[in-house]
């Protein structure tokens, strides 16, 4: 069996990303493909409704933006929404003093919601 260290270091990085998902909506929907839910940076003109919110980050300096959005995707396909809308882009630097050198940690974090189109 075959392990390449940039298959580790993708496992590595999901590992990373945490999220924490509030259910808005109860109702049982199916789980949708990936690359079937839209990722939007502004709500729709569609009539919607909101099924759940997301708040994900990262404290691991290698996620980026992209590693806490796509595993929002994944979050929000699981729970089978149509769209995420995700809010601007968070990050609160901070040191961090280990003996004798200053260490800069960058945490990343986005706050999303889930949505389904009504009547579709």
């Amino acid at each position: 069996m075959r392990f390449s260290l940039a298959g580790a270091t993708c496992l590595l990085a999901a590992a990373c990303v945490s999220t924490n998902v509030t259910p808005v909506d109860t109702t049982a929907r199916a789980s949708r493909p990936l690359d079937s839910v839209e990722v939007l940076e502004e709500p729709p003109s569609e009539a919607y409704t909101v099924i759940a919110t997301i708040e994900a980050g990262s404290d691991f300096v290698f996620d980026s933006f992209d590693d806490i959005r796509n595993e929002m995707v994944a979050q929000a396909a699981e729970l089978g929404g149509d769209a995420l809308i995700v809010g601007p882009d968070s990050t609160e630097t901070r040191f961090i003093l280990t003996g004798t050198a200053m260490i800069q940690s960058d945490s990343r974090r986005l706050l999303g919601k889930v949505i389904v189109y009504e009547g579709g």
